[in-house]
C-alpha cells in the first residue's frame, strides 16, 4: 500500500487582512469617542471647581468674625480668594479671575470692590458680598477647532453684621400667642316641680365660665449701648506731620474708627484698628489745625463720640 502525503504550502490568509482593514477603521471613532468622555470630564471639573470656589469665597466672606489678623472676615478679599483657591484641582488661576464685590442685595448693581473696599460703616443689615470665578476651558487635543470657552459661576450671600435673637422672636418679630376664648356653657336645664295638678318648670341657671386671660408678649431683650473709648490722645511729630493716637479699651469691641472732623461733614474717617492706638500718616504742615475723635464697633453699631481732641503744626 503506498501512502500519499500532502503538504500545505503557507500562502496569504484573507481573513487576517480583512480584520486588520475594519480595526484601522474603527480605530478613529474609538479615538474620538475616548478623548470625547475625557474633554467632558474635564470641562464638569472646571464647572465644579468654579462653583465650589465662588460658594467657599462667599461663605467665608458671609460669615461673622476677625480674620486672625485685627480685620472683619466680610472685609477680608485676601481671605475669601485664598478659601477659593483651596477649592481648585487643576486650574491655575489668578486674582483676576476671582472678582469680590459688595451690593445692598440687588442683583444689578454693586457699590465696592476689592479696589476700593468699603469700610465697616457702609455695610448695612441686608447687604451682600458676592464672589464670582471665572476659568476657561480649553480642549487639550484639538480635534475640533472650539474657542476657549469661558465657565463663570457668580455666588452672593448676605453679610451676617448683626444677629439679634430672643427667647420668642421670629423672622417677623416676637411671636404673638393666641389668646383662647371662653366658649358658652351647657343650655340652662328646666326641672319639673310638682305644685298641684298642673306642674310648671322653673329654670335652674348654671354659671358660665369666665373668661382666661392668655400669656402675653416676651418682648426683645433691649441692646445695650456701647462704651465711649475714654482718654482719648492725639500726638503730633511736626517734623513729618505723622498723628498718633491711643485711647483706652472697651471690652467686647470688634473695631475703633478714628475720625476728623470735617467742615462740611460728613467728617472723614482716618484710621481702623482693634487695637487702642493707630498712626494717621501725615497731616498738611500748613499751621491749620486739625480735630479728631474716636468711636467703637460692635458689628455695624457704633458708640457714642469720644472727646475732641485738636493738633497743629505751624506753617513750613
Amino acid at each position: 500500500m503506498r501512502h500519499q502525503r500532502t503538504q500545505v504550502g503557507l500562502g496569504h490568509n484573507p481573513e487576517r487582512g480583512q480584520g486588520l482593514v475594519e480595526f484601522m477603521l474603527v480605530l478613529p471613532i474609538l479615538l474620538l469617542l475616548l478623548l470625547g468622555t475625557i474633554e467632558l470630564g474635564r470641562m464638569f471639573l472646571i464647572f465644579a471647581e468654579a462653583a465650589s470656589a465662588s460658594r467657599e469665597a462667599s461663605r467665608y466672606g458671609a460669615s461673622v468674625g476677625s480674620d486672625g489678623l485685627g480685620g472683619l472676615r466680610y472685609l477680608d478679599c485676601p481671605g475669601m480668594r485664598a478659601a477659593a483657591r483651596r477649592m481648585f484641582v487643576m486650574s491655575d488661576v489668578p486674582d483676576s479671575a476671582i472678582a469680590i464685590a459688595w451690593d445692598h442685595g440687588s442683583d444689578d448693581q454693586t457699590f465696592a470692590t476689592c479696589a476700593a473696599p468699603p469700610s465697616p460703616v457702609e455695610i448695612e443689615l441686608g447687604d451682600r458680598v458676592v464672589v464670582s470665578v471665572t476659568l476657561v476651558y480649553a480642549p487639550i487635543v484639538p480635534l475640533v477647532p472650539l474657542p476657549p470657552i469661558p465657565i463663570v459661576s457668580e455666588t452672593a450671600r448676605t453679610i451676617l453684621i448683626d444677629i439679634a435673637a430672643g427667647p420668642t422672636a421670629t423672622l417677623g418679630g416676637p411671636a404673638a400667642t393666641e389668646t383662647p376664648t371662653a366658649t358658652d356653657g351647657p343650655s340652662p336645664t328646666p326641672t319639673a316641680t310638682p305644685t298641684g295638678p298642673t306642674p310648671t318648670a322653673t329654670d335652674t341657671p348654671v354659671p358660665l365660665p369666665t373668661d382666661t386671660v392668655g400669656p402675653t408678649n416676651t418682648p426683645l431683650p433691649t441692646r445695650t449701648p456701647i462704651p465711649i473709648p475714654g482718654n482719648f490722645q492725639v500726638t503730633v511729630n511736626c517734623s513729618n506731620g505723622q498723628v498718633h493716637f491711643t485711647w483706652d479699651a472697651v471690652p467686647g469691641v470688634h473695631y475703633y474708627a478714628v475720625y476728623e472732623v470735617m467742615s462740611p461733614p460728613p467728617d472723614r474717617q482716618v484710621c481702623l484698628t482693634n487695637k487702642t492706638r493707630c498712626d494717621y500718616s501725615s497731616i498738611p504742615l500748613d499751621g491749620a489745625s486739625h480735630t479728631f475723635y474716636v468711636v467703637a464697633y460692635v458689628y455695624s453699631n457704633r458708640s457714642g463720640e469720644s472727646g475732641l481732641q485738636t493738633v497743629f503744626c505751624p506753617a513750613g
